[in-house]
């Protein structure tokens, strides 16, 4: 008994001490799959990245050798577990009952008995992956290999995490190098500290003559305040330029926070990615048109969120507000949602449709309260700098299959006002 204990013992250090030889990309991930067989039996391991509801295996490894990856629909395997709609998600996922998921393309490969599955915490570039291990015996939960598996998340996170700076880095020096890119990195003096050829030949001057000069003085449309914006939250301006050669141009300002400044990418076209303000309104009621034919259909419940604006009194210029507000809010709210939903600007009200609610039991409130809570942790600090906006208002309308008056839906009076924790006031204030 003594000498099986030692044995034991003998076979956990040595898989600890594999799992922490160097490794990267795929041979860490055949590295984890060595040692959970090693240490458990564990014939199968999988990484997995979760992308418009299918589940996409990027790394399948028995005992540490590579298998045939494919993917499969996230709604037919156990991985949903990992991400219910609507709810808060748990990190790690354990099932010995996969009879319940007939259709999961992996179960008619493998004769696996046991599932245990682990999130990655944070998305690496807005991805979601699990890692996945699969055993062919039924596996008791108290036995599972939890924190052997949770290390091995936060190797891959980190490893995911070296691999995209490594890119990001050559992509940026490619970037600068190349003279037709314009860009710029402004101290925290609001002083131009670097230039990149490209935006040399933009303005037609040499480096040496543009080097301490105050960023405003070059760009009519950036002042104090943005630079201060960007800090909370990337953001994107519009300036009016005319070139050496007479010829005006709307170009784009891109401003994003460094540890020590700001850098600015000034590029054409102008905000490819925004909608066009005109067309927003007719394009939103298509949107809710096609919603409201789908929630008939299925019987679901999906929402409306409403953003409304209160502009400045000191705002002279209300179409330059408009403006202001959608290059800062637009993309920041596009941000938090999902790629399924749809936002647009309507005036100086902001509408998110956001469907696929589970109508299920209790209507789906707290899922709503949950979305208002993080559009206000995202826009309240970045329009804590905005002179052209002093307060915002979020209410809440629910669509069932009932309704079918699309100028009715779209009525923010018929939404109920939606209160941060704690507040007595129905409008969020914004104070610098």
């Amino acid at each position: 008994m003594e000498n099986q204990l030692l044995q034991d013992k003998v076979k956990e250090a040595d898989v600890w001490r594999r799992m922490a030889q160097p490794a990267c990309g795929d041979a860490l991930m055949h590295q984890i799959a060595h040692c959970l067989y090693r240490l458990q039996g564990w014939p199968w391991v999988a990484l997995a990245e979760v992308d418009h509801q299918q589940v996409h295996l990027r790394v399948l490894s028995e005992a540490g050798k590579p298998k045939p990856v494919f993917s499969y629909p996230l709604e037919e395997s156990p991985c949903r577990l990992l991400y219910p709609v609507g709810q808060q998600a748990d990190f790690q996922v354990f099932c010995n009952n996969l009879k319940r998921y007939p259709h999961w393309r992996l179960m008619q490969q493998l004769p696996a008995r046991t599932y245990f599955a682990q999130r990655l915490g944070d998305a690496i570039d807005h991805r979601q992956y699990h890692l996945i291990a699969l055993h062919h015996l039924l596996v008791d939960e108290a036995r599972l290999p939890k924190t052997l598996m949770s290390t091995a998340m936060r190797q891959i996170a980190q490893d995911k995490q070296r691999h995209r700076e490594s890119k990001e880095l050559l992509q940026l020096q490619q970037i600068t190098q190349h003279p037709s890119v314009a860009m710029a990195y402004v101290d925290s003096r609001q002083r131009l500290g670097w230039a990149s050829p490209g935006l040399c030949q933009l303005l037609d001057s040499p480096l040496n003559a543009l080097l301490l000069q105050p960023v405003s003085t070059l760009f009519s449309s950036l002042q104090g305040s943005h630079l201060a914006m960007c800090r909370e939250q990337p953001l994107s301006l519009r300036q009016h330029w005319i070139c050496a050669n007479g010829e005006h141009k709307d170009l784009t300002l891109s401003l994003a926070s460094l540890a020590d400044g700001v850098l600015i990418h000034v590029h054409d076209p102008v905000h490819p990615d925004l909608p066009d303000s005109d067309n927003q309104p007719e394009q939103l009621a298509n949107r809710l048109e096609q919603e409201l034919a789908r929630l008939q259909r299925k019987q679901e419940v999906a929402a409306l969120l409403f953003i409304e604006f209160a502009l400045s009194d000191t705002q002279t210029d209300p179409e330059l507000a408009v403006d202001q507000l959608q290059q800062l809010s637009l993309p920041l709210l596009q941000s938090v949602v999902r790629k399924e939903d749809y936002v647009a600007l309507l005036g100086h009200r902001l509408v998110l449709l956001t469907a696929c609610f589970d109508n299920q039991g209790e209507v789906p409130r707290n899922q709503l309260t949950a979305i208002a809570d993080k559009i206000n942790q995202k826009l309240a600090p970045a329009l804590r700098h905005a002179d052209f906006c002093h307060s915002y208002q979020i209410k809440i309308r629910l669509i069932t299959s009932w309704d079918s008056d699309i100028e009715q839906v779209l009525d923010s009076d018929n939404a109920t006002v939606w209160m941060s924790n704690g507040a007595n006031n129905q409008e969020v204030a914004i104070t610098n």
